[in-house]
């Protein structure tokens, strides 16, 4: 963790400013052009390369403590095996090392254990190999650029908060393309690989973190994005009005999630959807039990045939492995929840929330490769009215 994050974190419980008690840090060699980079954006800050290793971040209204493991701040509102193996290995032979404080012990919203361990698995078996899904990064680069539209590019933001950044790949591209700070939070156990991965970029920052109790500062972020996430908790509603207080006055807010033309557009899809609807509440409840295994293993096969016959058309979608197959056999069988969503409704909860210049991207200006499941599904940006509440 970038020591120089701390300002911006808050205790996911109480929402209080968290004190630092750093226990393995030091600096970390930043080249001279992201020191020149960080003057002129405004972001130079005193120990700007103080990157914090291992530590524990105290909220002393609460009395509870957060793990910083490996570099990532753990700021769920509950305890997880994260924690235990972070007292293992930190606090072995020290009975007390923070008398009064404790791990936080409050109970997850429903379903948000599962979604943690299924994401978990499906994202720690991925790779940084140059394919997203059955997009490359440039591709995929090209389509995030048109679902947020001018916001990043031709604003003044400095600010990019993404929901649900998995691998960081995404949070890493709106740095790249935008020279932002940039923050992604995730559930899942994905986003501890993505801050490993890009630990020497001072302008990346990753947390382990629940929607429903978002450990930021409030109203800070000039572009917020969530891809293909808010669906998965148990109320993509109540998870978008979460999200919302941490998009600054005027910022713009980029959602994507799944459309009812996925599941019932033709026939074939009807099918799936049964199974699907069949599958995934016996799938989400052990997703790494054999009979689970053996069901994924030839839905993998299936997506890498459905794969290779769509290539035939469009030459531009990569090809699938099994191992990228199974990534995506887990991703529509193990979630416990999938809801599905109509653009009017979506574009509702914007205009509910004080947005204005709501849009939704043509699918049509989409990279090819991924042009037919843009269509079928739901993306809608809006800008926060100022004086918005």
């Amino acid at each position: 963790m970038w020591l120089r994050l701390l300002p911006l974190l808050r205790c996911p419980l109480c929402g209080d400013d968290l004190e630092l008690s750093a226990l393995r840090q030091g600096p970390v060699d930043v080249s001279e052009e992201d020191i020149a980079l960080a003057r002129a954006r405004g972001l130079f800050v005193k120990k700007f390369a103080q990157y914090i290793d291992e530590g524990v971040l105290l909220c002393s209204r609460c009395a509870v403590m957060f793990p910083i493991v490996s570099g990532l701040p753990v700021l769920l509102p509950y305890t997880t095996p994260l924690h235990w193996y972070f007292k293992e290995q930190c606090f072995s032979g020290h009975a007390k090392p923070y008398p009064g404080y404790r791990f936080p012990s409050r109970e997850p919203v429903s379903g948000e254990r599962l979604v943690m361990k299924s994401f978990s698995k499906e994202w720690l078996d991925y790779d940084y190999d140059g394919v997203i899904w059955e997009m490359s990064y440039e591709e995929h680069e090209k389509r995030f650029l048109q679902e947020i539209g001018p916001a990043l590019t031709e604003g003044n933001a400095t600010t990019f908060l993404e929901i649900g950044c998995g691998l960081g790949i995404t949070t890493y591209l709106a740095h790249k393309n935008a020279h932002v700070d940039a923050v992604g939070l995730d559930l899942s156990l994905a986003v501890s690989r993505a801050s490993q991965h890009y630990r020497s970029n001072p302008f990346l920052h990753f947390v382990q973190a629940s929607v429903f109790a978002i450990p930021l500062r409030k109203g800070i972020f000039d572009v917020t994005y969530s891809r293909g996430v808010l669906h998965h908790t148990y109320s993509t509603h109540e998870a978008f009005r979460a999200v919302v207080p941490h998009c600054r006055r005027s910022g713009v807010f980029y959602l994507w999630v799944y459309g009812l033309g996925s599941i019932k557009e033709t026939p074939f899809r009807r099918a799936a959807y049964l199974l699907e609807s069949v599958m995934r509440p016996l799938l989400s409840r052990n997703p790494t039990s054999w009979p689970a295994k053996l069901f994924l293993g030839a839905m993998a096969w299936g997506y890498m045939a459905f794969n290779r016959a769509r290539r035939f058309f469009i030459p531009s979608i990569q090809p699938l492995t099994f191992s990228r197959g199974l990534h995506a056999a887990r991703d529509r069988f193990t979630p416990e929840y999938a809801h599905r969503h109509d653009s009017s409704e979506v574009v509702g909860w914007f205009r509910e929330m004080g947005f204005a210049e709501i849009q939704v991207p043509d699918w049509k200006t989409m990279p090819s490769a991924d042009r037919d499941d843009f269509r079928r599904n739901v993306g809608v940006r809006g800008k926060l009215k100022l004086g918005s509440e």
